[in-house]
C-alpha cells in the first residue's frame, strides 16, 4: 500500500507542529524537522519555529544527494552525526550547506511498516547526544507513530458507517490513553529539563571555584616573591641611607649594590612568571587578527618551533623525536603551528611521566587523502584515564591546578587548530600506555577565512 497521497489532517499537524517545538527547545538547537517521503523526492512536512532554523514547511529535496535522511530511511534505524566536518563520509552532504553539521534522526514507519519519514535535531556546531536524549528521540517517534494509527482507523471510520460507532469508541479509549501518554512524556520533558539545569549549575559553580583557587594559587607564588623582593630592597634601602649620613665604606656600597641586584633579579624573574600566567589566561578569549600565512615545509616549521625547546628538553630529561621527512607543503600559518606543536610537546613532558623517569615523544606526520595532513604527537608516558579524555581541551581543565598547571594549554592548541588553522584535533590513549594526539590540518588554509588569531609567544612551561 502507497501512502504519498494520503492527507495529514489539521489538527495532527498543529500537533507535531507542537511536538518540533518543544523538542527543538528540549535539544536546544536550531532545527527540529518531521520528514515525509514522496516519489523521487523528501518534504519539510514539519519544521520547529526556532532561533537560527533554515528549513521552512512544505520545502522539498531531491532524493539520491546524501542527505542524512536517506540513510535513515534506507536502514530504517538511528542515525547520529556529531559532526559532518569531521567525518569523511558526510562532509560534502547537501545538509551542510546550511550549516547544519551535527545530525540525530530516526524513522517514522506506517502501521504497514511502509516508511513514512524521519523525526531529526541538526545543529550547527558539533554534538554528541547522551543516551537520554536517543532515548527521547524514540518516544516521540512512538507517539507520532501512534498518531499514524490514529490516522488510519480515522479513515476506516469515514469508509464504513456500519462501523462507526465502535470505532468512534475505540478512538475515545484510544484518545485519553494518547491524552495520558503526552502527558505523562511533558511530565518526564519537564524532570529532565529541572535535572538538566541543576546538574549545569553545579558543574558550573565547581568549575569556577577549581578555576579560582588554581589561579589565585599560581599568581600567589609569584606576586609573593615580588613583595617579599620588594619590602627588603625598601628595606635595605633605608639602611643604606641611614649610613650614607655617617660615612660609607667600599665594602658596605659593594653589599648594598649586590642586595639591590639579587632583588631586582627576583622581581623580573617573578613578574615575569605572572605576567606569562596572565598572558596564558587572555590568549583563551584573544581574538586580534595577524598576518603570516604563507608557503612552507611542513618538517622545517615544525623543527624550527621545537628548537627553541632544546635547552628545556635537555632540561627535562624526555627526549624528542620528529620523524617527519621533507616534501609535505603547506600554505597556512607555520607560527600557529608551530605554537600548537610546542604546546602539545609541554602539555606531554609536565603531565604524561612519572617524576624521575625519562620518556620519549615522537612527531609523526602522513597525509590524509589528497588535501590534508594528519600530524601526531605520541608519547609513551602514564596515558590519560577514560573520565579525563573527552575534558582535555576544555578551559581551565587540569590535573595539576594549584601545582603549575593552568589548564589553558590544550584549549589553546584546539583554538588555533580549529578556529586559524581551520583543522581538527583530538586525543587518544590507553592508559598506562601512553597518549596520541592527532592534529588534522588543510595543506592550504581557505582563502576565504578570517585572519587568525595573533600566535602566543612560546611559554617556559616545559
Amino acid at each position: 500500500m502507497t501512502h504519498h497521497a494520503s492527507a495529514i489532517p489539521d489538527a495532527f499537524l498543529s500537533k507535531w507542529q507542537n511536538t518540533a517545538d518543544v523538542m527543538a527547545g528540549i535539544f536546544d538547537v536550531p532545527a527540529g524537522l518531521i520528514m515525509r517521503v514522496l516519489p523521487e523526492q523528501i518534504s519539510v512536512l514539519v519544521s520547529s519555529h526556532s532561533e537560527g532554523n533554515p528549513y521552512e514547511a512544505d520545502e522539498k529535496a531531491n532524493l539520491n544527494t546524501g542527505l542524512y535522511c536517506e540513510t535513515v530511511m534506507a536502514t530504517r534505524g538511528l542515525l547520529h552525526v556529531p559532526d559532518a566536518l569531521e567525518d569523511d563520509h558526510w562532509r560534502c552532504n547537501p545538509d551542510v550547506a546550511l550549516n547544519m553539521i551535527s545530525y540525530l534522526g530516526v524513522p517514522l514507519l506506517w502501521p504497514d511498516n511502509e516508511v513514512f519519514g524521519t523525526i531529526c535535531v541538526l545543529d550547527n556546531k558539533k554534538r554528541n547526544y547522551q543516551h537520554k536524549y536517543v532515548e527521547l528521540l524514540w518516544e516521540i517517534k512512538k507517539s507520532i507513530e501512534r498518531d499514524f494509527v490514529v490516522m488510519q482507523q480515522q479513515e476506516q471510520l469515514e469508509a464504513s458507517n456500519a462501523e462507526l460507532r465502535l470505532a468512534m469508541r475505540q478512538q475515545e479509549a484510544f484518545s485519553l490513553k494518547l491524552a495520558q501518554s503526552n502527558q505523562d512524556l511533558h511530565a518526564a520533558l519537564m524532570r529532565l529539563t529541572s535535572l538538566q539545569d541543576e546538574l549545569l549549575r553545579s558543574e558550573k559553580l565547581a568549575a569556577l571555584g577549581a578555576v579560582v583557587a588554581g589561579i589565585s594559587h599560581e599568581l600567589n607564588t609569584p606576586i609573593g616573591n615580588s613583595l617579599l623582593a620588594a619590602s627588603t630592597l625598601q628595606s635595605r634601602t633605608a639602611d643604606f641611607t641611614q649610613e650614607m649620613a655617617r660615612g660609607l665604606t667600599r665594602s658596605r656600597m659593594q653589599d648594598f649594590v649586590g642586595t639591590v641586584e639579587q632583588g631586582a633579579a627576583i622581581l623580573m624573574r617573578s613578574l615575569n612568571q605572572a605576567a606569562q600566567l596572565v598572558g596564558s589566561f587572555k590568549q583563551v578569549a584573544s581574538e586580534q587578527a595577524a598576518d603570516g600565512r604563507r608557503s612552507f615545509d611542513l618538517g622545517e616549521a615544525v623543527r624550527h618551533a621545537l628548537a627553541g625547546l632544546d635547552q628545556a628538553i635537555m632540561d627535562s630529561g624526555h627526549r624528542v623525536l620528529c620523524t617527519i621527512g621533507p616534501g609535505i607543503r603547506m600554505d597556512s600559518y607555520p607560527d600557529q603551528l608551530g605554537q600548537v606543536m610546542v604546546q602539545l610537546i609541554a602539555n606531554a613532558v609536565q603531565h604524561a611521566f612519572l617524576p624521575g623517569l625519562a620518556g620519549t615523544i615522537t612527531i609523526a606526520a602522513g597525509q590524509d587523502g589528497a588535501d590534508r595532513v594528519a600530524i601526531t604527537v605520541r608519547d609513551d608516558g602514564l596515558g590519560i584515564p577514560p573520565d579525563n579524555l573527552a575534558r582535555v581541551f576544555d578551559p581551565f581543565f587540569t590535573t595539576r591546578m594549584g601545582k603549575g598547571g593552568s589548564g589553558l594549554g590544550l584549549h589553546i592548541v584546539y583554538k588555533l587548530v580549529t578556529s586559524t588553522l581551520r583543522g581538527s584535533v583530538e586525543a587518544s590513549s590507553t592508559e598506562g600506555e601512553g597518549a596520541c594526539f592527532t592534529v588534522t590540518l588543510p595543506l592550504c588554509v581557505p582563502a576565504t577565512m578570517r585572519k587568525p588569531d595573533r600566535a602566543p609567544p612560546a611559554l617556559p612551561i616545559l
